[in-house]
C-alpha cells in the first residue's frame, strides 16, 4: 500500500469521526424531545487489501445509524398510554359530577328531603295552622328545584362528553392518518437503504398518542410500515392508507353519538360497544353508563316520591275542605320508537291508569311478524302478567257509596289466560243493595269471588284485582308469567257498575291490528300504523322526571292533612301518613327509602371516583417506571454524549495529524526528486 492508500485511511477516519460526532450533535439536539430515541453510528474496519507479509487494512466506516430502542418497552408503554388515557378522563369527569351534588355543604337533595319531612311533621304537629303548610309547599319547591337542576346539569355534562367524543373521534382520525403518511416515508426511506430512524420515533409518538384516545393492537408490516387495528380487528392503518371512525348521532341514544367504523361506500358499522380502551372508552363509560344511571336513578327517586306522595295527599282533605288533588305534578307515560324499526307504526304516550300499579320499570312491545307481538318487561326479562284495566267510575265513598243489587247488577264472567269462569256473583243485597263505601273492599270482594270459581280453580287460574285511588279504575291481572297471559271481562250484570265494560284487555302476546290500546302495570299507549318483524316499542313511566317535577299545588289551604272533611280543620291522619313515606321502604326504588335511594346514588359516584383516583395513581406510577425504562435504554445521556464528543472530537484529531504526516510524507519524496 502506498502514501495515497494512507491518505484514504486518514480520509475515512475523517469521515466517521466526523459522522459520529454529528449522531452525537443530533443526539443533544433532542434531549427534551418527546418519543426520541437516542442514536449511535455503528463503525466497522473497511476491506483489508492483500499485501506482504499479509492483508492490509483500509480505514473504517460508518455502516449504520442505529436507532437504540427496546420494543418490549415501547409495547408495555403503548399498552399503559391507553389505559393512562382512560383513567384519566374518568377521574376527571367523575370528580366533576360529584362535585354537583352539593352534599358536602349540605346544600344537596338528601337535605331537601330531610328538610321536606320535617316539615310535613310541622304541619301534623300543628294542623289547624296554614303558616307551617307554607313552609312546606316552600320545602317541597325547593326539593324539586333541586331535582331540576341536578337533572339538568346532569344532561349537560352529558352533552358536554358527546362533544368531547367527537373531537376525540376527530384526533383519532388526524393521527391515524399521520401515521399512515409516515409509513410511506419510512418505506420509502428504507428501499433505498437509508435508516429511517427520526421518522419511526415520530411513528411511534403518533401511535402512543393515538393510544392515550383509543385501545389498539399494532402489527408489524415486515417492510417497515405497520399495521393499526381497534375494536374486534378494525383495521384503521393498513401501509400508507387510513380508515376514519365517524360520530353519528342515534336517537336510540337520546342523539348521543355511536363510534362508528366507515368501512368505505357510504357504509358504516357501530364499534361503540367494542371500545375498550382509551380516552374514547373513558368517555363513552361516562356518556352511556354513569351519567344515564345516575338520571335514571333521579328520575326514579323523583316518580317514586311524586306518586307515592300524590296518592295519599289525593285521600286527604285540605283546610278549606278541598279533596282528590295532587300535591305534585303528576307522573307521565315516555315512549320511543327504536330507529332500527323498518314498518311504519308508531307509539303513542296514553295515560296513567292505576298509579297503585306502576313498577317504575322499563317495557317494551317486541314483534316478532308484522301482527305478533309480545310485551316484555325488560328490567326484569319478564313477559308482562296479562290484564284488564277498566274505566275510571265514580269513586265509592260513605256519602255515595256504591250499591250491589242481587238479582240486577250482581254477575260478572272473565276469562283468565284462555280459560273461562262460570257465572261469578257478587254479595248484594235487595234493593237498594250491598253497600261498597270504598274501592278497595269492592276489590278484595271482586278478588275473592274469582279466585273462588270452580272452573278458575280447578285450571289453576287465579288473580289480582285492585282498586286505584288516584283514577278510580279496577284493574284485574292474571298470576301467571307466560307469554299468552292475559284477562278478560266477557260478560255480567255488574260490568257497568265496576267500569268494566269499557276497559281494555292486554295480553303478554298476541295479534296486533292496529290501530290497538295496550295497558301495561298502570300505563296505557296506542300503538299505530303498520308494524315488522323485529319492531320495538320502548315504554315507561319514569323518564325525564327529575328534570320536570314541579308543584300541583300552590295554595297551602289545600294541603290535605286531614283524613276526614269533618270538623274542619279535621285530624292530621293524612299528613302523618306522608310523614310515614320518610322511614317506609317503596317498593319501586327496590324497597329502600328515599333518602337511602339518594345516598346510594350519590355514595356511588363518590366511590367510582376514589377508586378512579386510585387506579389513576397507581397507572401513573407503573407508567413513570415504563418511562425509566425507556429512558434507561432509549433515552439521551448529556453525560454520556459529552464524553463522546470528546472521543470523537480527538478522532477527527488523530486522523487529521495522520493525514499531516502522510502529506509530509509526500511532500519529503517529491523533495528527493529535485
Amino acid at each position: 500500500m502506498g502514501l495515497d492508500g494512507l491518505l484514504d485511511i486518514g480520509k475515512s477516519a475523517l469521515s466517521a469521526a466526523q459522522q459520529a460526532l454529528t449522531v452525537t450533535g443530533h443526539n443533544v439536539a433532542n434531549v427534551n424531545t418527546p418519543g426520541y430515541s437516542r442514536q449511535e453510528a455503528v463503525v466497522t474496519e473497511r476491506s483489508p487489501v492483500g499485501g506482504n507479509p499479509g492483508q492490509v487494512g483500509t480505514g473504517v466506516q460508518v455502516t449504520q445509524i442505529r436507532r437504540i430502542v427496546d420494543s418490549f418497552i415501547n409495547r408495555e408503554i403503548t399498552s399503559s398510554n391507553s389505559v393512562l388515557g382512560q383513567l384519566n378522563i374518568s377521574n376527571d369527569q367523575l370528580s366533576q359530577i360529584q362535585n354537583m351534588f352539593g352534599d358536602s355543604n349540605n346544600q344537596g337533595i338528601g337535605t331537601q328531603l330531610t328538610d321536606f319531612f320535617s316539615s310535613l311533621q310541622d304541619v301534623a304537629s300543628s294542623p289547624s295552622n296554614v303558616t307551617p303548610r307554607s313552609v312546606l309547599l316552600s320545602k317541597a319547591n325547593f326539593l324539586t328545584n333541586g331535582l331540576n337542576q341536578v337533572a339538568g346539569e346532569l344532561s349537560a355534562r352529558r352533552a358536554s362528553v358527546n362533544d368531547q367524543v367527537k373531537q376525540t373521534i376527530d384526533e383519532i382520525d388526524s393521527l391515524t392518518a399521520q401515521v399512515a403518511e409516515l409509513n410511506g416515508k419510512i418505506v420509502s426511506a428504507e428501499m433505498t437503504g437509508q435508516n429511517a430512524n427520526d421518522l419511526r420515533d415520530q411513528r411511534d409518538q403518533a401511535i402512543n398518542d393515538l393510544a392515550q384516545r383509543v385501545d389498539i393492537s399494532v402489527i408489524d408490516g415486515g417492510n417497515g410500515s405497520v399495521s393499526v387495528f381497534v375494536g374486534r380487528g378494525q383495521v384503521v392503518v393498513e401501509n400508507t392508507i387510513s380508515r376514519n371512525l365517524v360520530a353519528v348521532a342515534t336517537m336510540d341514544n337520546d342523539g348521543m353519538a355511536n363510534v362508528q367504523y366507515d368501512m368505505g361506500n357510504g357504509k358504516s358499522i357501530n364499534i361503540s360497544s367494542l371500545i375498550s380502551g382509551g380516552k374514547l372508552a373513558g368517555l363513552l363509560t361516562i356518556r352511556d353508563t354513569i351519567i344515564p344511571g345516575l338520571q335514571t336513578s333521579f328520575d326514579k327517586l323523583s316518580a317514586s316520591l311524586v306518586n307515592e306522595v300524590n296518592q295519599i295527599h289525593r285521600q286527604g282533605y285540605g283546610l278549606d275542605g278541598s279533596t282528590g288533588l295532587d300535591f305534585f305534578s303528576p307522573l307521565a307515560v315516555t315512549t320511543q320508537d327504536k330507529s332500527t324499526n323498518l314498518g311504519s307504526a308508531t307509539l303513542a304516550s296514553g295515560p296513567i291508569t292505576a298509579n297503585s300499579l306502576l313498577t317504575l320499570q322499563d317495557y317494551e312491545i317486541r314483534f316478532s311478524s308484522a301482527t305478533a307481538y309480545s310485551i316484555v318487561n325488560t328490567t326484569t326479562g319478564a313477559t308482562i302478567k296479562g290484564n284488564y284495566a277498566g274505566a275510571a267510575v265514580t269513586a265509592p265513598t260513605v256519602d255515595v257509596p256504591v250499591n250491589i243489587v242481587t238479582g240486577t247488577n250482581d254477575t260478572l264472567t272473565v276469562t283468565v289466560d284462555g280459560t273461562a269462569s262460570g257465572t261469578i256473583t257478587l254479595t248484594g243485597a235487595a234493593s237498594p243493595g250491598q253497600s261498597y263505601e270504598s274501592g278497595a273492599s269492592l276489590a278484595v270482594e271482586l278478588q275473592t269471588k274469582m279466585n273462588a270459581d270452580a272452573t278458575l280453580s280447578a285450571a289453576g287460574k287465579s288473580v289480582v284485582v285492585t282498586y286505584d285511588t288516584t283514577t278510580s279504575r279496577f284493574t284485574i291481572t292474571s298470576n301467571a308469567l307466560t307469554s299468552t297471559s292475559a284477562v278478560n271481562v266477557t260478560g255480567g250484570t255488574a260490568r257497568a257498575t265496576l267500569g268494566l265494560s269499557s276497559g281494555t284487555s292486554t295480553a303478554a302476546s298476541g295479534t296486533y291490528s292496529g290501530p290497538q290500546t295496550f295497558t301495561v302495570d298502570g300505563i296505557q299507549v296506542t300503538l299505530s300504523g303498520t308494524a315488522a318483524a323485529n319492531d320495538k316499542f320502548l315504554l315507561n313511566s319514569y323518564s325525564d322526571t327529575a328534570k320536570s317535577i314541579g308543584m300541583a299545588l300552590t295554595n297551602a289551604s289545600k294541603v290535605a292533612a286531614s283524613s276526614t272533611r269533618a270538623g274542619v280543620p279535621g285530624n292530621n291522619d293524612n299528613v302523618m301518613a306522608l310523614v310515614a313515606l320518610q322511614t317506609e321502604a317503596v317498593s319501586t326504588l327496590g324497597s329502600v327509602t328515599f333518602n337511602d335511594t339518594y345516598r346510594i346514588a350519590a355514595t356511588g359516584v363518590g366511590v367510582a371516583a376514589q377508586s378512579a383516583n386510585g387506579k389513576l395513581q397507581a397507572q401513573t406510577i407503573l407508567h413513570e417506571q415504563l418511562d425509566s425504562f425507556r429512558a434507561q435504554s432509549s433515552g439521551v445521556s448529556i453525560d454520556e454524549e459529552l464524553v463522546n464528543i470528546l472521543k470523537y472530537q480527538r478522532a477527527f484529531d488523530a486522523a487529521s495529524r495522520l493525514i499531516m504526516a502522510t502529506d509530509e510524507m509526500l511532500q519529503t519524496l517529491l523533495d528527493l526528486k529535485r
